[in-house]
């Protein structure tokens, strides 16, 4: 039985059926009833306001743990309230999954962000900067203006608050963005070479922004 891996303050991604292992929205676990087989978890908020969730619709709760993650077939029974906070009353079904090692949460965000090309000659190219749209502890969605290729490695910095994260990732995908916008290319960089204290770091971050979302929500 892995529902006592629900325990308060724990992080899960909130998912709809079949969604992709870093879609949906990373929220911290209130309280867990299990006499109930019931979870509280703080409502998803995205660009200052609640994402509207149906009641009684199912959705998919997967939990990061130190070596594991762990899934949860969930019902939504009902919205409340807990010291001020949205939160969301699901309804257990099962006893959960453990489904694989650790997977990476996403969290969507506008963050400037340095990087360097790594040549195979080992050579490093000048830093330009560019602007992280998605990010994760595995990988990130990166705006820039310079033309790169999938295939090259990046040496990538990036502050979070008082932390400055350092990487090295590879470009995995390359996408032109429409002449209108103001960076010309997206790229999906895969981080290949990232210290466990810097992904706890991005973690954590992800959840902070999540709480301050939650806090302008909420009406004066």
């Amino acid at each position: 039985m892995f529902i006592d891996q629900l325990k308060s303050g724990a992080r899960v991604q909130i998912q709809q059926p079949g969604d992709a292992p870093n879609s949906g929205y990373t929220c911290k676990v209130e309280v867990l009833v299990p006499s109930k087989r019931e979870v509280l978890i703080h409502a998803p908020v995205e660009r200052g306001r609640l994402v509207p969730l149906r009641v009684g619709e199912k959705f998919v709760l997967r939990l990061l743990s130190e070596n594991a993650t762990y899934c949860y077939n969930a019902v939504l029974a009902a919205y409340a309230d807990v010291d001020g906070f949205d939160v969301l009353r699901f309804r257990l079904e099962g006893n959960g999954e453990k489904i694989q090692r650790r997977s990476s949460f996403r969290f969507v965000c506008a963050l400037r962000v340095s990087y360097a090309v790594i040549y195979s000659s080992g050579q490093q190219s000048e830093r330009d900067e560019g602007l992280i749209i998605d990010l994760s502890a595995g990988g990130a969605k990166m705006y820039s203006n310079k033309k790169l290729s999938a295939g090259y490695l990046l040496n990538v910095e990036l502050q979070l608050g008082d932390d400055l994260v350092v990487a090295f990732g590879d470009i995995r995908t390359v996408t032109d963005l429409p002449k209108s916008s103001k960076y010309a290319y997206q790229y999906g960089i895969r981080f290949t070479m990232m210290p466990e204290p810097d992904q706890e770091v991005i973690i954590r971050y992800m959840y902070k922004m999540q709480r301050e979302e939650l806090k302008k929500a909420r009406p004066r």
